[in-house]
């Protein structure tokens, strides 16, 4: 799973560095965005690892950040501290 995450972590750079050099379409900015939420997701989940706490990656946690970007990452850690 981690490999999948890196793999995606590439691309969004790749991606970025795309939209840098160039003017972006409407697509790349939803890809850009979609990326990072669930890139996000993945960092912060192991950076949280370190102290002990886990988010649990399903694939509705995936969707959530997926559609809100990684303010959704924050959002989905908050509820998951509050126990919700």
């Amino acid at each position: 799973m981690t490999f999948i995450f890196l793999g995606l972590f590439i691309v969004l750079i790749a991606l970025v560095v795309k939209s840098s050099l160039g003017k972006p379409n409407v697509i790349l900015k939803i890809l850009i965005h979609t990326l990072g939420g669930v890139v996000g997701l993945w960092l912060f989940d192991l950076i949280l690892s370190v102290v002990g706490f886990n988010i649990p990656i399903n694939f509705f946690t995936i969707l959530i950040v997926g559609i809100l970007g990684f303010p959704g990452v924050l959002a989905l850690t908050g509820l998951q501290i509050l126990g919700i």
